[in-house]
This record gives C-alpha cells, structure tokens and sequence, in this order.
C-alpha cells in the first residue's frame, strides 16, 4: 500500500505539469517544449514576491500564477503562431526549445545553480493515509492536480470560453468562419496552460527549493502521463500520471530507480504501439 500512495502522489505532480501540455494541444495542435523552463519562471517570481511581507500569501500565489500567464500567451502569440503556418509547419517546436535555453541561460547566470528555499506554498508536515505515511506536501499536490482536473473540465464543457474552445479543437478553419478567433483562443489557452505550470512550479519549489534546474526532472514523468492518458483529454493526465508514477514506484522499490524509470518508458512506447492517441484520447491529425 505504501508504494501505491507514493506511485499516486508522484503521479499528481506529473498530471498537473502535463495538463500544460493537453491544454495547448487540444487547441493548437502545439507543445510548449519550455514548459519546465516556465515553471523556474513561476518559482524564481515567487521566490522574489517572498520578500514582500505585506502582501498575504494568497496574493501572492495569484500574482505570479497570472504572470506566468500572461508570458505564456505572449509566447503563442510571438514564437509559437509565427511558426505553424500549417499542419505540416513544426517550427514551432525548435522556437519553444529555444526559447527553453534562453530562459534556462539567463536563471542561470543571474541566480545560479544553487537551491534557495521559498518560504511559503508548503509544509513539512507528515500525513497518516490509509496507514501509510506521507509527505503533506505531496499529498497537497496530488489533490491539486484533481481539483485543477475537475475546474478545467468544468470550464470547457460549462462556459462559452469551454465552447469557443472545443471548436477550435475540432475545427479551426470552421470556427473562424463562425466568427471565433482561433489565435485568440490559443492565446488564451496558453496562457491558461502556463498558469497551471506556475501552480505546478510554485508548490513543486516549496518542497524542493528555487533552481534554474527545477523544472526539468518532471518533464519526462509529464510528458509520459500526457502521452498514456491522451493529450486530447482532459482526464488523460490523471489517469496517465497514476499509471507512470505507480509503475516507476512499484518497479523502483522492486528493481532500483533506473529499471522504475525503465519501465514508465516502456509503458509509453507499449500506449504508442497499441493505441498512440492515448488511453483517453482521440484520434487527430498532428503536425508533427
């Protein structure tokens, strides 16, 4: 049971990092391979707004989730929409992984490699679960990811933005005859995305500290969660960071953490050979 809870804790982080990538597939047929990078960006924000002192924590949260967000629809805006003319246009690809290294040389060279502790956005506490015991703030991610799953169903099955979104992603050329702007939905869907990463970024640095390399040992457990639930489906990063993180936790425990990691791979190569759209998702025609 111990390593089953654990699976699913990590699973969490993994499925509220990969939600950042189904948002902006699901509506732009695009990945924002900065993602991690953007998450160093939420926690060094954080990091500074921890020295405002009268600002309450709450507060503080909202206002760097919604920078982040604004910088993530910029970054549609101005390096990924100047660069997917077509469905056979993945220049987008090498702009998103450019605009990484950039964001990862200028942390670096203007803080440095060294973590630094973020005061708030996290506890040291340990949880009893079923009798097993748990990092409180593993345990605070986890339910995040659920709750962000759950607003983010609602928002596009229950809302006219939820609407105008679902058109884009089933046809971008039909909604734009029915008056619908599909760059702006892309801008508001990545700027949505990046805003989840900085939540992810936020409570990820309070357990681990403020890095430049913050972001990158997730992305691999991010994308696998992404790629086994569907990067069309909403759901699809839960289901999928369960199944990552439960395989890797259980073969790690069994085998050593290189044959965990192993075998959260192979799980992905097996969804790609069998069903390559996810175990959520569906069939769409990629760019890639």
């Amino acid at each position: 049971m111990e390593i089953v809870i654990a699976g699913l804790a990590a699973g969490g982080l993994f499925a509220l990092v990969a939600q950042g990538f189904v948002l902006t597939f699901l509506t732009t047929n695009t990945l924002n391979f900065a993602l991690g990078e953007f998450m160093v960006v939420a926690a060094f924000l954080a990091l500074g707004a921890s020295s405002w002192g009268r600002l309450p924590t709450a507060a503080k949260f909202m206002l760097v989730i919604v920078v982040v967000g604004v910088l993530g629809a910029s970054t549609y805006r101005l390096i990924v929409l100047p660069f997917s003319s077509g469905h056979n246009d993945s220049r987008w690809l090498l702009s998103t992984v450019g605009l990484s290294f950039i964001i990862i040389n200028v942390t670096t060279n203007g803080e440095g490699v060294l973590r630094q502790p973020l005061d708030y956005g996290g506890t040291d506490e340990v949880v009893e679960f079923l009798g097993v015991r748990l990092q409180a703030q593993q345990g605070l991610i986890a339910m995040t990811a659920v709750l962000v799953t759950i607003a983010l169903v609602m928002v596009t099955r229950m809302t006219g933005l939820g609407t105008r979104m679902r058109a884009v992603s089933e046809d971008a050329e039909a909604a734009s005859l029915m008056g619908i702007s599909s760059q702006r939905i892309g801008m508001i869907a990545y700027g949505l995305a990046m805003s989840v990463v900085a939540l992810a970024g936020i409570l990820w640095a309070a357990e681990v500290g403020v890095s430049p390399q913050l972001g990158e040992p997730l992305l691999v457990g991010a994308f696998a969660a992404g790629i086994i639930g569907g990067l069309t489906s909403l759901w699809g990063p839960l289901l999928g960071g369960g199944i990552y993180g439960l395989v890797t936790a259980a073969v790690g425990d069994f085998a050593g953490v290189m044959w965990g990691e192993v075998s959260g791979l192979l799980v992905v190569l097996a969804v790609l050979m069998f069903r390559p759209e996810g175990l959520l998702g569906r069939r769409v025609e990629l760019k890639l």
